[in-house]
């Protein structure tokens, strides 16, 4: 019989799962890990005279920068993707950018997992939760790998031409940590608690109402 179990603990499991994937998705696409300086710095003399100041900045993989034709410009620095020389696209950034994708990639398919176990509570022998929750304790190891990872590069000649000379790893000189780089902080605090809420959500669905509604016969159970 096919039926279909909701409770408040997998709802919150639900949402703190997809809530962590997008903050993931936020920290990879934006260029906001480092922000240049402001008012004095570099930054300061490119602006358009008379208009906002728009801050340089850059993230993983993309770039925002005051240039002579286009103005203000966002894009990619790694046309070349991983094959992208070491001068433009630090190897500790590309590293960043694999664990930062798999981490990603991972809590994508518990999204999707965590809407199975409303109807399935296991596969080949193993519980959904238990391998969700493993899925996901790899997930956010892997982004916190790419937070440790990206600072290594600051010593980069586009980071020391961005912060200014004194940038080394795990010191960004004059530039500050934007908010593509909390995003990442977030998603990994989500992502170990909905580790551990996947534990709550298994029992819950097992729970002996459930098993009542279920042998009554009912295909949809939702239970606070």
């Amino acid at each position: 019989m096919c039926y279909v179990i909701i409770t408040s603990v997998s709802l919150v499991w639900f949402l703190c799962t997809l809530v962590a994937d997008m903050f993931v998705a936020v920290a990879l696409v934006t260029p906001k890990w480092l922000i240049g300086p402001s008012i004095g710095g570099a930054n300061w003399s490119l602006a358009t005279p008379g208009s906002n100041q728009r801050l340089e900045s850059v993230g993983i993989y993309t770039r925002c920068k005051q240039m002579q034709q286009l103005g203000y410009h966002c894009g990619r620095f790694d046309l070349d993707g991983f094959a992208t020389d070491g001068s433009v696209y630090p190897l500790e950034w590309k590293l960043a950018m694999f664990c930062l994708s798999l981490g990603l990639v991972l809590l994508s398919l518990t999204v999707c997992a965590t809407l199975l176990t409303c109807c399935r509570q296991s596969a080949f022998g193993k519980s959904i939760h238990n391998m969700t929750a493993c899925a996901q304790v790899l997930a956010g190891i892997a982004v916190m790998l790419a937070l440790f990872l990206h600072p290594l590069g600051w010593r980069a000649a586009r980071v020391q031409r961005l912060c200014g000379q004194e940038a080394e790893p795990f010191y960004p000189a004059d530039c500050s940590i934007g908010i593509s780089f909390y995003c990442a902080l977030v998603g990994i605090l989500l992502t170990f608690a909905a580790a551990g809420i996947s534990l709550k959500a298994e029992s819950s669905n097992l729970r002996t109402r459930v098993r009542r509604r279920i042998e009554s016969g009912s295909k949809l159970v939702c239970i606070p």
